[in-house]
């Protein structure tokens, strides 16, 4: 997937790292799909991609410590909702803190409808982020077998960023400034973009993923 030179420019302009505006940018595409009951699986109190979900749905937050708003709901515990009770489910850079994945995916498929849709977005590159535990790092096909295990189908992977991006999220805290990040992060995606398909169909090296899979 990518992104807009002016996307990366306005997401660095108002201090977020690359890996989060390509982020912002794939739940702003994917999420006008998005209708009927949503689950939304330690989403936190404040999530940035709040604003950019459509406003017409019965969205149910849920995070490890209840806030308003927000109920509490353990994702290393079974998920505490009738089966086929939800039209999506979004579970948003928190695989990596989950101590037994396979049991979570095959609870996401229990909760959601038949036809139902799993959002998944899982990093790749990223610093250590124990909150309160950080597990493991995901790669394409890991997170396609999971998902394909735990009974989904129609499963499309996308990877977000590459080498250039990738290295600029990781070397993020030392542009302190962010007209430094808007002038450092069109650089990147141009750099990306200079890769040989070769290299990145044969060694890709992104920021992270954004699944989509459909419960069978």
């Amino acid at each position: 997937m990518n992104i807009s030179i002016r996307s990366a420019v306005s997401g660095a302009l108002a201090g977020k790292t690359i890996g989060r505006v390509y982020f912002n940018d794939a739940v702003r595409v994917y999420a006008k799909e998005l209708s009927g009951r949503v689950l939304d699986l330690a989403g936190g109190a404040s999530p940035s991609y709040l604003p950019l979900l459509p406003a017409g749905i019965d969205l149910v937050r849920t995070d490890l410590v209840a806030s308003p708003g927000v109920e509490a709901v353990d994702i290393n515990a079974p998920l505490p909702f009738p089966d086929s009770s939800f039209d999506s489910v979004l579970l948003f850079n928190a695989l990596y803190a989950v101590e037994e994945p396979d049991a979570l995916a095959r609870e996401i498929c229990r909760v959601l409808k038949k036809g139902g849709t799993w959002y998944l977005a899982s990093p790749f590159i990223a610093n250590e982020m124990p909150e309160p535990h950080d597990y493991v790092r995901y790669t394409a096909e890991g997170l396609e077998r999971l998902i394909k295990k735990a009974g989904f189908s129609s499963i499309a992977v996308e990877r977000l960023g590459e080498r250039a991006s990738a290295a600029v999220q990781i070397k993020h805290p030392f542009y302190l400034f962010n007209f430094v990040r808007a002038f450092i992060f069109p650089l990147a995606l141009l750099a990306d973009r200079l890769i040989p398909k070769s290299a990145r169909a044969a060694h890709p090296t992104p920021l992270g993923y954004f699944v989509r899979s459909v419960k069978s």
